[in-house]
């Protein structure tokens, strides 16, 4: 009898432990969770669409035959009667003018670094950090351009430099005489035939032409409906423009952009508005203003049309190109949409303090890309942390078993 009582308290024993094992299991198994911190994000609305820009242009004409040598540099402002472009009938006297040309650039960076003596040595040393701090980001971005212009106030600062370290304002002068001599003589032996071209506006030069300076133009935007820019952009280049072309001249430093988008894409646009365009092509971005609106009923379509006075060293003009507007941005904590539940009927998150588990409402901003942009405790401060709402570099539970405020992971 005591042989099967025995027998019976040790299967009961096991029975038990096995029991408590399976139920420690569970519940280390309900504990595995999946955590991530809310981080601070910024989310743009933005409208993608293919702009088209528009501008008061004049073409330049000239049907000389032979190598041309500009003498405006591409987006220069011009003034009436300036030297554009010379056209040579021998392509070896082009080349003469082209050394001329670098003579003129050598001479008048040496002229702005003599003259005077710069005793301010440090401040010399500042700009000379700062531009080449500039040219840097230029060349990283590609803009190989305006890396180009800003070189040459590089070496104005490293010239003035010199100056001051060699006490000498007039350093430079007799380097100067020295190009000014060779560049009498290689003009002295331009006996060719030459054609100069002229600027006959003032305005702002650029050498390519793509044949829609015509149509494309700030005056055809004025009452342009939606109707008349859709058929516009299928219209083919003027051939005519582009043959005998040196350049054009555009007139004013305001340009325009239009394209067309969904109509609720427009609804949230205000006219008179500043947004921000970003142009891909020239790896920027420019504040433009609104300028006005269209479209017709029964469309789903709206053209817009945006306007600026902004011109950027090496801004790409490409008739046709990419373009992204920022309609809104919107700044606050993002989280994954896994994460969001609900307590008692309010909309928050689990975030693990410690080893429990509590509960932080979050107000959804907007949803993007698989993530909700939750309200921050305090728009003036990012960094601010509160009991109740969800503050940045909370840890969020974005999945797990058996969760509820107050409980303990093991």
């Amino acid at each position: 009898m005591k042989h099967i009582l025995k027998q019976a308290l040790t299967a009961a024993v096991a029975v038990f432990i096995v029991f408590y094992a399976i139920m420690q299991l569970s519940l280390t198994a309900g504990d595995e969770i999946e955590t991530e911190h809310a981080f601070y994000s910024v989310v743009e609305d933005a409208v993608n669409a293919e702009g088209y820009i528009f501008r008061d242009e004049t073409v330049i004409m000239q049907s000389a035959i032979g190598t041309r040598s500009y003498m405006a540099d591409n987006g220069e402002r011009v003034h009436v009667g300036q030297s554009l472009c010379v056209t040579y009938q021998s392509s070896d006297e082009a080349g003469v003018q082209e050394r001329i040309n670098e003579l003129n650039a050598q001479i008048d960076v040496l002229k702005q670094s003599t003259g005077g003596y710069f005793a301010d040595l440090g401040k010399i040393n500042e700009s000379i950090a700062d531009y080449m701090h500039k040219i840097s980001v230029c060349v990283n971005q590609g803009d190989l351009q305006a890396a180009k212009r800003l070189e040459k106030s590089l070496l104005v600062q490293m010239n003035r430099r010199q100056a001051t370290v060699e006490e000498n304002g007039e350093y430079f002068t007799s380097r100067v005489s020295e190009l000014e001599r060779e560049k009498a003589v290689l003009e002295a032996g331009l006996s060719g035939v030459k054609v100069t071209t002229t600027a006959s506006a003032a305005g702002y030069f650029y050498t390519e032409t793509d044949g829609y300076e015509g149509s494309f133009s700030a005056a055809a935007l004025e009452n342009m409906t939606l109707d008349g820019f859709k058929q516009l952009i299928t219209t083919g280049p003027n051939h005519n423009l582009t043959a005998n072309a040196v350049g054009k001249i555009a007139d004013s430093s305001k340009w325009y952009v239009a394209f067309t988008c969904g109509r609720r894409q427009a609804v949230d646009f205000e006219e008179g508005k500043s947004y921000t365009v970003s142009f891909p092509y020239s790896e920027t971005e420019i504040d433009m203003v609104l300028e006005r609106s269209a479209g017709k009923n029964g469309s789903d379509e709206m053209m817009l049309i945006f306007s600026s006075h902004t011109l950027l060293t090496g801004f790409n003009f490409a008739r046709k190109q990419d373009i992204s507007v920022v309609k809104s941005t919107a700044e606050g904590l993002k989280v994954r949409i896994s994460a969001l539940r609900y307590e008692n009927g309010e909309a928050g998150v689990y975030v693990l303090s410690g080893s429990r588990i509590k509960f932080k409402t979050a107000k959804v901003i907007r949803e993007s890309g698989g993530f909700y942009l939750i309200e921050l405790p305090d728009s003036s401060n990012k960094t601010v942390r509160s009991a109740t709402r969800l503050s940045l570099h909370d840890l969020v539970i974005l999945n797990g078993k058996n969760l509820y405020v107050g409980k303990v992971l093991q």
